[in-house]
């Protein structure tokens, strides 16, 4: 299940969550990691890489989004725990959006892209319906 940001097949990003990495246990960091597939065109770069992030982080993301979608000003950010994968989003108050961001292969390690895209208002709100479809279908786990 995807959720992208960007304007056209070659100034995107996509994460593709693919699934929960385990079975409940019960206990709350375990049960709540979500493997993906992160897919990034901008300018002439192209590439992938797998990470995990955490089902907590969506719905905070998601909600902030929807305030700068509402707005058009402000910015909106979002950063996993491991740090393979950050956004800030700018809204220029005009319709105009900005997405900085920086993808890492390896947690700690690994190589980095940073990135720019820009897009418009029309784009957030498609974004948004497919954030709340993810965290509609990969909710958090409570223990």
């Amino acid at each position: 299940m995807i959720f992208s940001f960007g304007q056209s097949q070659y100034e995107r990003i996509e994460v593709d969550v693919l699934q929960y990495e385990r079975e409940p246990v019960g206990e709350h960091f375990d049960d709540n990691w979500l493997t993906v597939l992160i897919f990034v065109h901008v300018g002439g770069f192209n590439g992938s890489i797998r990470a995990a992030i955490l089902t907590d982080d969506l719905a905070p993301l998601l909600k902030q989004l929807q305030v700068l979608y509402e707005t058009l000003a402000g910015t909106a950010e979002f950063t996993t725990m491991e740090g393979q994968l950050y956004f800030l989003f700018r809204g220029d108050g005009k319709g105009h959006m900005e997405l900085e961001g920086k993808l890492v292969d390896l947690p700690g390690i690994g190589n980095r892209l940073h990135f720019t895209l820009q897009f418009d208002q029309s784009q957030l709100g498609a974004s948004i319906r497919e954030l709340e479809k993810v965290i509609s279908e990969f909710p958090v786990r409570e223990a």
